[in-house]
């Protein structure tokens, strides 16, 4: 719902009626008999529900939107478990003394005003009262020291906690990210603890650094790359009909069914000679993987691959022949096999073909919120 119907207010604001050994309360136009147990939740999926001024008086509004300095929290503590746990556990216990003493020091204010509240006669001439009032002041001097000591030390603690704070901020940008490409469809929602599943698995990966800075630089990285994997496997494996292609994409069978070749030692033999020397092996993976869009591309008409071979934008140039005859992921697989240099294009222009013009919106704007990360 979208804001607190009058209806309720009476219910809100328990206007009860009691009847006999019962209470009801008015609803629109009928008495509703009332539980004592009774509780009322209202949800929304703004989150920014307007509330009235008379009704914010008697709800309470709960936000459990995701923001970016909540999850920067909570993942900077998730690193510092994993990290350095003795720092976090120290963190938890000045935090739980430091209530206990909070607590202590309120309970001595109420008893010195219950004091005096209670004395009678000439306060100056009460002695248990003066004792009291000593004895009280001394706690609290020695209470105010202690949480003076425990703010040193926490301030401490925050010091050596911050030092992951690069990470955590990473983290949450990268979550905010990918969040992001809902606006293109709803079935691109990635739950936040999926996301943390990712970021644990990045912590856990073992990393040789050899102080904390490069501990960092390299679980970025690790984090990165996790991140990229998940979201490109959901993202293209949608619109990719072929297991065949994507694992000639992703690289999961080419290795293997090179190295099983008998061809292998004359691939220079096979391959047309306008494709450059660097690029032989993949057009030879491409070959063996996928015979059949092999034998469409036409290869060996080197005048029907002059322009793609030299265009600076070869994604968008191919020739009109074959790109008549191929599905848009199967163009990637061959920029991706003869112009590397322009496979995130590629990428992006299948993107943008597939999902449509919001999709370039949305990827446009996603970029300029990454300038920071990437």
């Amino acid at each position: 719902m979208d804001g607190v119907e009058p209806v309720l207010y009476p219910l809100l604001r328990k206007d009860l009626t009691a009847q006999g050994p019962r209470y009801a309360v008015q609803i629109g136009e009928k008495m509703i008999d009332y539980n004592e147990e009774f509780r009322l939740f209202l949800s929304t999926r703004n989150p920014n529900p307007f509330i009235p001024p008379d009704a914010s008086s008697i709800v309470t509004e709960i936000n459990f939107t995701t923001t970016a300095s909540g999850l920067r929290g909570q993942l900077l503590a998730l690193t510092i478990q994993h990290e350095k746990p003795d720092l976090e556990e120290q963190k938890t216990k000045l935090l739980q003394q430091e209530e206990d003493k909070k607590i202590q020091l309120a309970k001595l204010e109420d008893s010195l005003l219950e004091t005096l509240a209670t004395s009678q006669g000439n306060i100056l001439e009460n002695k248990d009262l003066i004792e009291s009032l000593n004895q009280t002041k001394a706690s609290s001097a020695l209470i105010q020291e202690s949480l003076a000591e425990s703010f040193r030390l926490q301030s401490s603690l925050d010091k050596e906690r911050d030092a992951y704070l690069p990470l955590a901020e990473s983290a949450s940008r990268m979550y905010f990210i990918i969040s992001d490409l809902s606006k293109i469809n709803n079935m691109y929602r990635f739950s936040l603890a999926a996301f943390l599943r990712l970021f644990q698995r990045a912590l856990q990966s073992e990393q040789d650094s050899s102080n904390t800075e490069e501990r960092i630089k390299l679980l970025i990285g690790s984090l990165k790359h996790t991140v990229y994997e998940y979201v490109c496997r959901c993202l293209f494996k949608l619109f990719i009909h072929s297991h065949q292609e994507w694992e000639t994409f992703t690289g999961v069978i080419v290795g293997d069914t090179i190295r099983k070749s008998d061809s292998q030692r004359s691939a220079r033999d096979q391959i047309p000679s306008w494709i450059e020397q660097d690029r032989v092996w993949a057009v030879a993976s491409l070959k063996i993987s996928l015979p059949g869009l092999y034998q469409t591309l036409c290869f060996e008409d080197e005048s029907l691959w002059r322009t793609f071979s030299q265009s600076s934008i070869c994604e968008q140039d191919f020739p009109s022949p074959v790109v008549k005859k191929i599905s848009l992921f199967q163009q990637v697989l061959v920029v991706q096999a003869v112009r590397p240099d322009r496979l995130q294009s590629a990428m992006a222009l299948f993107a943008c073909k597939t999902l449509g013009n919001l999709c370039c919106a949305v990827i446009e704007s996603t970029i300029k919120r990454s300038d920071r990360l990437f």
